[in-house]
């Protein structure tokens, strides 16, 4: 995958893949996993952000204030 297209620093891109049960959650899920291990980003959960869950929700926002 091109480096060009993430270039605001890698480490400070949230990926919020959909894993869900179709194909589609799927291969979202798959793709967010690749990106976070060539270090395009970092995985986090939408669900439980959304469930404002504090674990959740403070991961995200450190992550975003970096």
């Amino acid at each position: 995958m091109s480096k060009e297209c993430c270039a605001s620093g890698g480490n400070n891109v949230m990926l919020l893949a959909c894993s869900g049960g179709s194909n589609l959650g799927q291969l979202s899920n798959q793709a967010a996993v690749e990106l976070t291990q060539e270090g395009f980003g970092k995985m986090f959960c939408l669900a439980g952000i959304a469930g404002h869950l504090g674990g959740f929700v403070q991961s995200a926002k450190g992550n975003h204030l970096k």
